[in-house]
């Protein structure tokens, strides 16, 4: 993802671009301009990129490269929800000194073959909330991805959150973009694989009075994973707002089931209200103390949070894989 805080976005226009890398000169020909640009006006740059794109900058610049800003990906690219949220905090800490400011990422979120769930999928919904939540910071964003890291329909995927694109010609429009409200809404009834016929967790709950028992449970399974003590309390956190949330806003009883696969703790989350959940929940950061937050630091600590409605249940499936539980992750807000 490139964010820049442009003359053309403090007109008031959001602009989201992808930039998709398809040969191996792609950065050279269609990036380094825009960096060197950059630097001869002396405008800040943060690049917050992978080490390949890090190599091919610094070669190419030489001296010039150390007019640059260089954060590693880890500051931004952890959990999938945290990193939208990281870089909406970023804006808003630039906007109140009123810095304009260039951002530079790609977006690490190639998925393992192996792992249950489709990370590059869910960023995807984030990248399209992009377009409504960071209109107010007047800022146009790019977003780098590979053709080679991922399929053609995934490229494809990809252009419908985006309004342009980088290309070669220009920038030009994306014939195939689709608004937020409406790309999210293709993807409320997310597919899901089926729950195990036995599961190391399987609680149901009641009442609001119950949901100790629950977190105390999740809180053991997490840590007989060898989750750190931090992610530990992440999980519990992230389990036990969406076990409330189903018997605030469903039917009880709420039945809670979790199981690992791999380095994968897997939280399901399921109550009998079948009351379908808004296609936006969880992507907007609340204003107020008053403004529901259940979803919303749901999604922050786990991984991917996916969600499905039928048979007259309402479901939320939550990912925590054991490579990001980084002591220092915090609930972004």
């Amino acid at each position: 993802m490139v964010i820049s805080l442009t003359d053309h976005g403090r007109s008031g226009t959001f602009d989201h671009r992808a930039l998709i890398v398809d040969a191996d000169d792609t950065i050279e020909r269609l990036l380094l301009p825009q960096l060197r640009r950059k630097i001869t006006s002396q405008q800040p740059v943060l690049m917050v990129v992978a080490i390949d794109t890090e190599a091919v900058i610094r070669e190419r610049l030489g001296p010039d490269a150390h007019a640059l800003q260089w954060a590693p990906t880890n500051a931004f690219y952890q959990r999938t929800g945290f990193t939208y949220s990281r870089f909406l905090r970023y804006l808003r800490e630039r906007q109140s000194r009123q810095d304009v400011v260039h951002i530079i990422t790609e977006p690490d979120v190639v998925t393992d073959p192996q792992s249950p769930v489709d990370r590059a999928a869910a960023y995807l919904s984030y990248e399209a909330m992009a377009n409504e939540v960071y209109t107010c910071y007047r800022c146009s964003v790019t977003c780098v991805w590979h053709s080679r890291r991922h399929s053609p329909s995934m490229i494809e995927e990809v252009r419908k959150v985006h309004q342009r694109e980088l290309s070669a010609g220009g920038v030009v429009d994306n014939p195939g973009y689709v608004a937020p409200g409406d790309y999210l809404s293709e993807r409320t009834q997310a597919a899901m694989t089926a729950v195990p016929p036995v599961t190391d967790i399987d609680i149901t709950v009641w009442h609001l009075e119950e949901v100790a028992d629950c977190r105390a449970a999740i809180a053991r399974w997490a840590t007989m994973h060898h989750f750190v003590p931090t992610a530990v309390r992440q999980v519990v956190a992230a389990a036990s707002e969406v076990v409330a949330n189903g018997l605030r806003h469903g039917r009880p009883p709420v039945r809670a089931r979790a199981w690992s696969q791999d380095a994968m703790l897997i939280v399901h989350v399921e109550d009998q209200g079948g009351r379908p959940i808004p296609a936006h929940a969880g992507y907007r950061p609340p204003v107020s103390p008053a403004d529901p937050a259940g979803l919303w630091v749901a999604r922050q600590l786990a991984d991917v949070l996916i969600t499905n409605t039928g048979g007259g249940r309402t479901t939320v499936r939550m990912y925590f894989p054991y490579a990001v539980t980084h002591r220092n992750l915090r609930i972004p807000t």
